[in-house]
């Protein structure tokens, strides 16, 4: 009985809190909006014109100007052709595994957050709508407690209870559009990273002489370039 109460004194108290909620809300979801754009538009790759320049090094097996010319590429893809190079030593079979590993490690860092942007589309919908039935449960409080009908005072109350539904759209439309056009990125960073894999293996067929294999690190990426 005293859960009751306290649910109806909360429903009885209107929608204001959840319109907050909903505006801390909205500001998260812009802020993840921002910082994911910014690793995005920092990781531009410029696919054809990198493979035009490492392809003839990959044919004469120059695994070191190959492992340069990633190092100073721009982009998130290349750091997955350099983490085979730094195997070509132990065969074709280590080199793959080492650009799987580093594509799904590219991958958890591409899909930070987007979770976020995915939830509150699916429910900022419903936290609005939520907000709308205790501002019109509110509303019809009023009506019982007022003279007279008070009829323009409960219209009133309606329709700014219809606030928090209009507000929580307002919320999830930009919230939805995002996660889409992120995970489109994500979708066509991965598979351009796997294109160079496979560009790669055709190349190895054994292991490489020893005298051919380059000393290759892993480079440390400024930060917002690279994860």
């Amino acid at each position: 009985m005293d859960l009751t109460k306290m649910m109806l004194k909360l429903a009885l108290g209107g929608g204001t809190w959840v319109l907050v909620l909903l505006i801390i809300l909205s500001i998260a979801s812009v802020a993840v909006m921002l910082e994911r754009a910014r690793i995005f538009y920092r990781g531009r790759f410029a696919e054809e014109a990198f493979i035009a320049e490492i392809e003839p090094l990959l044919a004469e097996a120059s695994w070191s100007e190959t492992a340069v010319c990633c190092e100073t590429a721009p982009g998130f893809e290349p750091q997955v052709l350099l983490a085979g190079l730094s195997q070509v030593h132990r065969g074709r079979q280590a080199a793959e595994e080492a650009m799987e590993g580093e594509r799904i490690r590219l991958g958890q860092f591409l899909e930070k957050h987007l979770g976020f942007l995915g939830t509150m589309g699916a429910n900022a919908p419903f936290i609005g709508l939520f907000g709308t039935v205790l501002g019109i449960i509110h509303a019809f409080k009023d009506l019982a407690l007022t003279e007279g009908g008070g009829g323009p005072a409960v219209m009133s109350g309606i329709a700014e209870a219809l606030v928090a539904t209009a507000v929580g759209l307002l919320v999830a439309i930009p919230a939805v559009m995002a996660y889409n056009f992120f995970h489109r990125r994500l979708h066509t960073i991965l598979e351009r990273s796997q294109r160079l894999s496979r560009i790669l293996l055709t190349y190895l067929h054994g292991p490489a002489p020893v005298e051919e294999v380059p000393e290759v690190h892993l480079p440390v990426r400024k930060a917002g370039r690279q994860p």
